[in-house]
């Protein structure tokens, strides 16, 4: 399909109705440090499990994926973090797609955050989110701080079949599980939210570890759908590569949630604790477009979600299961991608290959589309669109936490 179409999509698309939102639940400050080859050279030895830290960065540049280190010992990360310095944005996946949805014009956004500090609490309270009954939270908690390391392809050799593209390698504490797990109060205010609001963009659950905590979770979803029946729940994952939590949120959080999103990368490691006799793809080359939808409706399938988003490069991808309005659909899709590159900055954005590619190679999988980027498979909708990519940024965390969080409050599925 012909660049002027797409780009006429972009152009005329009037901004649809947004609703009163939740999110919850992990909010912290993010210290963006850009990775220079200086910084590189400069790395002491580190002990402990932050001995891992050069070699998985390392690694992370070479492929060009975004890739997180959880720190358990709260003691060494501590330390790790005094050897960084770096600017301070807010961060986490439910305080990015806060700010997110506040700009986009969402008309009250609550969070959720148990475990919010001073800082966040002030920087979320300027940009328009509302922290319900702020007595519930303690006055003096410290605020939580992630490493987030920002490259450029270039600093390393790239492995072959790596995409070159800007990305990042997260360092963060892990969290005690009442980030996630609510108190008795804040369960309240979570209820009174949601019997008030059709959307829940929620996050955080990798910090859960066992049965018991992810089964506790779960009943508070319940709790909130009975609040609210027209609730529509979107959780959000990360690269976890452990299949146990895997399937712990495979196992009691999907089943409450109406719409899961999530990249390239994590969508392979959900896809392989469904089907773990299905083989690894040890090399870098990536998975095609119909190759990502056809994982993305394996898992829909399987689990019964409705609604499955993925974000990567150049291009964005919804499984909806029967849908009343797919072109809805994909202009919720064309407005989060729009946003983004308006608030990116940079110059000149635009269409890169890799979209072109998606759509060709849906269209061969799939058959030809039934409107522009909507392809149907059985009685799900696969719904494709270039994204916007703006050139000259260098900040990429909580991208795909952006593109996510705007695309399900804009979808009327």
């Amino acid at each position: 399909m012909e660049d002027s179409t797409w780009h006429d999509l972009y152009r005329n698309l009037e901004p649809p109705p947004l609703g009163r939102t939740i999110v919850g639940f992990n909010v912290n400050i993010d210290r963006i440090i850009p990775v220079t080859e200086r910084l590189l050279n400069s790395l002491p030895s580190f002990q402990g499990e932050m001995a891992v830290f050069p070699s998985r960065l390392y690694r992370s540049m070479q492929t060009c994926t975004a890739d997180e280190l959880f720190v358990r010992d709260t003691r060494q990360y501590r330390q790790f973090i005094h050897h960084f310095s770096g600017s301070s944005a807010i961060g986490g996946q439910a305080g990015i797609a806060a700010v997110q949805l506040a700009s986009a014009g969402v008309p009250e956004v609550i969070c959720i955050a148990p475990s919010i500090g001073v800082t966040t609490q002030a920087m979320l309270r300027e940009a328009g989110v509302t922290i319900p009954n702020t007595t519930l939270v303690p006055a003096k908690l410290p605020d939580i701080v992630h490493l987030v390391f920002e490259y450029s392809p270039g600093l390393v050799p790239l492995a072959e079949g790596a995409v070159p593209r800007n990305n990042r390698f997260i360092v963060s504490p892990h969290h005690d599980p009442s980030t996630v797990i609510l108190n008795k109060e804040i369960l309240r205010e979570f209820r009174n939210a949601a019997s008030t609001c059709d959307r829940a963009f929620l996050s955080g659950y990798q910090y859960l570890t066992s049965d018991k905590e992810f089964r506790n979770a779960a009943d508070q979803l319940v709790l909130a759908k009975k609040e609210n029946p027209s609730l529509r729940i979107h959780v959000e994952w990360v690269t976890v590569a452990d299949t146990e939590i895997t399937g712990y949120f495979l196992r009691y959080i999907l089943p409450h949630a109406d719409s899961l999103g999530l990249n390239e990368r994590e969508l392979g490691f959900v896809h392989r604790s469904q089907n773990p006799a299905v083989p690894r793809n040890h090399g870098h080359t990536p998975l095609s477009a119909s190759e990502l939808a056809q994982q993305a409706i394996d898992i829909c399938r399987s689990t019964g979600l409705v609604r499955l988003h993925l974000h990567t490069f150049g291009y964005y991808i919804v499984i909806c299961k029967d849908p009343l309005h797919p072109e809805k659909t994909r202009d919720a899709l064309l407005f989060a991608s729009r946003s983004a590159a308006q608030a990116a900055g940079g110059t000149g954005p635009g269409f890169v290959s890799e979209g072109h590619r998606a759509l060709e190679d849906t269209a061969g999988a799939f058959g030809r589309e039934l409107s522009p980027g909507i392809f149907r498979a059985g009685e799900y909708h696969i719904i494709v669109i270039p994204s916007l990519i703006t050139r000259g940024i260098a900040k990429t965390a909580g991208m795909g936490d952006r593109i996510s969080s705007l695309a399900f409050a804009a979808d009327p599925f």
